[in-house]
């Protein structure tokens, strides 16, 4: 291990009212400031800070401005669970080191929360707590976390307006019954979405699908990540520390959030309430249309998030998903694994811009994905050569190979990439795709649109391509 890199000696100063001496360690992405006192010493890692503002309470008249360490402290909640406690622990301090204060000071005000309110007084700067995303965080983090470092900025509650989802459907219903309608007129918005993935594509869909007018003015969304495999969030760099996106909301700006949409063949389902019930899709020139800002996916992908979309595998957060990997790789049986049937071709440009159509000869796939993103997981880097808000679609396919193959190319994917380079993989940018499916049982017919889960009919396609109308910035 490289040793930890000193930039400037100890400075003196003060935490919590006493006096220390600060020392600031910090090599590539981490960094440590170690508080030193007669007896004793405490560290404060850069992962659990929000950042350093000026303390709203001041100091005396000719003393050194008291500053706050905005900082999260993450626990877990007990041995017997992967859901963790958060706790919001300001420090008060005096005289940090200058390179501490480089690296994590607030210069200016993140004016995407400093949003006006209308003039009847209804507020434009929404907090939406998504109780069911992931293994139910996201209440927690908002009482004990969110709300105090929003009053640390002086943004109390009566400064922005409260979401709590009942259903499934509620963020879907805020979307078009106040996003869109204070959109269209031209009005500043901000979302904080303590959610997974889906908190996104459903305020997405619901821009996309509705009519938007000259005036529209994009809403800007915070994610504070609390879903399960959080893609959105870690590939953007949300995740990159333990405050969940919070410090990238504090210090981050708003970047466009690129989207592509899927149209479907007719007769083409979604499956909810684990694939107890079908919902018909939205309606374009005649086909089914979603939208996504993640991936578009087939095959083992698909399958397993599907099969792991039940509240006994929630329970479990991201390790649900190498639960339903292992199962869909080695069936009770002990046969092979299922490979897909079906017809892909490809939408791609030449070095002057000009589409062309590319037919896969192969017709039996293992794993399919056209992804928007990098990571699906913290750990698992499917698409390396994807760059944060990029707007590239890439696609990568496995074809017809032992479920060992499979399972030994998403072993590099885990460990950092090398996979996209493999002779069994299909890696390349892509503007777009379709698959004609040609499977009998309705299992193998499942594609996934970030994580929601489409079923289509027998002798069905899907279509999809990088979309051009993108309503939302993310903060990033």
């Amino acid at each position: 291990m490289p040793a930890l890199i000193m930039d400037i000696p100890a400075v003196t100063g003060t935490a919590l009212g006493s006096d220390v001496s600060f020392m600031y360690h910090r090599e590539k992405d981490d960094g440590t400031l170690i508080l030193s006192w007669n007896g004793g010493e405490d560290h404060v890692y850069d992962k659990d800070v929000i950042g350093v503002i000026n303390d709203p309470r001041g100091g005396r008249k000719n003393e050194v401005q008291p500053q706050l360490i905005l900082r999260v402290v993450t626990s877990q909640s007990s041995p017997e669970t992967t859901k963790m406690r958060f706790a919001f622990e300001p420090l008060p301090v005096t005289n940090l080191p200058q390179n501490y204060l480089e690296a994590h000071v607030i210069t200016k005000p993140p004016m995407h929360l400093y949003v006006n309110p209308n003039e009847d007084g209804s507020r434009n700067l929404h907090i939406v707590v998504s109780t069911r995303s992931g293994v139910g965080e996201a209440q927690q983090y908002y009482d004990d976390v969110l709300s105090e470092a929003l009053a640390a900025i002086d943004l109390n509650r009566d400064t922005y307006q409260l979401h709590i989802t009942e259903s499934e459907k509620s963020i879907t219903e805020l979307t078009k019954k106040v996003l869109l309608h204070r959109a269209n007129d031209g009005i500043a918005q901000t979302v904080l979405l303590l959610s997974g993935d889906g908190g996104i594509v459903d305020t997405v869909n619901a821009l996309l699908l509705s009519s938007r007018t000259e005036k529209y003015l994009k809403p800007t969304i915070g994610l504070i990540s609390m879903g399960t495999g959080n893609a959105m969030a870690n590939s953007t760099g949300l995740n990159r520390d333990a405050t969940r996106g919070l410090g990238r909301i504090f210090r981050g700006v708003p970047q466009n959030l690129p989207t592509f949409k899927a149209h479907f063949s007719p007769g083409s389902v979604f499956l909810t309430d684990e694939a107890r019930r079908t919902e018909t899709l939205p309606l374009e020139s005649g086909h089914g249309i979603v939208h996504g800002v993640v991936v578009c996916s087939w095959a083992l992908h698909a399958s397993l998030v599907a099969d792991s979309d039940t509240t006994e595998y929630r329970k479990y957060g991201a390790q649900r998903f190498q639960m339903a990997a292992k199962e869909l790789m080695a069936p009770d049986d002990g046969s092979e694994p299922h490979v897909y049937n079906g017809k892909i071709t490809l939408y791609k440009s030449d070095d002057q811009g000009n589409e062309y159509v590319e037919e896969i000869a192969e017709t039996r796939t293992s794993y399919i994905i056209a992804s928007l993103v990098s990571n699906f997981e913290e750990r698992l880097l499917i698409s390396p050569d994807s760059k944060p808000l990029d707007g590239q679609l890439r696609i990568l396919r496995f074809g017809d190979i032992a479920g060992a193959d499979v399972m030994r190319l998403m072993g590099k994917a885990l460990r950092g990439g090398g996979h996209e380079h493999d002779e069994m993989a299909y890696y390349a940018p892509i503007n777009g795709l379709k698959i004609e499916f040609d499977e009998p049982d309705a299992r193998w017919r499942r594609v996934c649109v970030d994580g929601k889960i489409i079923r289509v009919k027998e002798g069905g396609w899907v279509e999809m391509r990088r979309g051009h109308e993108d309503v939302v910035d993310l903060i990033a």
